[in-house]
């Protein structure tokens, strides 16, 4: 599909059209494909499968992501040739987002066997691409409304400041509904234990800031900015709705390590930061996911 000429004079190399897309595809991938990184058996298993095996995973991934490319894919090109291309960026993407979330929580290093790194890889690596293949329709043009608005759209009735209100309860809502939804299933297992332990004060820093980088491009890679406001102010800016997202979602995090978590995270000070800064990844990827369907 051939750009608008408007949009090819003011990106002539297709740069900035193409980092957006890419944002998209990792935004799409980390929605889907997060919960399963933080599987002690999906770690097992990738260690144990056989080289065929992996082959036969790796092959299967391109086919489930060109099938789902050609329905909805995270670049507008509708050509065979371009849908095989973006599969194989979709493997690409998912096989770099694992990898790199498996290095960040210690569950592959230098130090551990190319064959175990692989294994691990290949077998994390599906979810995400699948996740990257159906970015357009997952995150792409959604707004605080649903859906972009159909031109010529009437605002709402009533008083700009009771309706700013109602609009930011529905964002603490939906950033808490997603993050319950992304960490109920992980919080009470004893991976966040095992990765906090083995987190140095360095590794919990740079999880943070991958949180909050993941939360960003989440949550403007859908142009998530293209909402109403009714009262402009510092908090609708990128950064707050950003800060916002993080810190609702950690404490969400906080909240359920303490209900329901095991009691070795909560046994002291320092277990306990390292294990929300753990769940908070996925809370943080949940709660800016749950910001695109309200």
């Amino acid at each position: 599909m051939a750009e608008p000429r408007a949009q090819q004079s003011d990106d002539p190399h297709g740069w900035r059209q193409e980092a957006r897309d890419l944002s998209a595809a990792v935004a799409g991938g980390a929605i889907v494909g997060m919960p399963l990184l933080y599987t002690m058996e999906m770690w097992l298993r990738g260690m144990m499968l056989s080289e065929w095996h992996l082959g036969a995973i790796l092959a299967l991934t391109l086919v489930v992501t060109f099938l789902s490319s050609l329905e909805s894919g995270f670049r507008n090109d509708d050509t065979l040739v371009g849908t095989a291309m973006e599969s194989v960026t979709s493997v690409g993407i998912g096989a770099a987002f694992a990898a790199a979330v498996l290095a960040l929580v210690g569950e592959i290093s230098l130090d551990s066997a190319p064959r175990e790194i692989l294994g691990k890889i290949v077998l994390q690596a599906a979810a995400v691409s699948i996740g990257a293949a159906f970015a357009n329709a997952q995150v792409r043009g959604k707004s605080r409304t649903g859906e972009d608005p159909q031109d010529g759209g009437r605002p709402p009735e009533g008083d700009p400041e009771a309706l700013q209100l109602r609009a930011d309860v529905r964002d603490f809502s939906a950033v808490m509904a997603g993050s319950l939804l992304f960490t109920m299933n992980i919080a009470s297992t004893e991976e966040i234990v095992m990765i906090a332990s083995r987190l140095s004060p360095w590794r919990q820093v740079a999880i943070v800031g991958v949180s909050v980088a993941l939360c960003y491009i989440i949550l403007f890679a859908s142009g998530f900015e293209r909402h109403d406001v009714y009262v402009k102010s510092l908090f609708q800016s990128r950064a707050f709705e950003t800060l916002m997202t993080c810190a609702v979602s950690l404490l969400m995090a906080l909240v359920l390590l303490c209900l329901i978590g095991e009691r070795e995270a909560t046994s002291d000070l320092s277990t306990l930061v390292a294990s929300v800064v753990v769940l908070g990844l996925p809370a943080i990827v949940g709660g800016a996911a749950g910001r695109l369907v309200v």
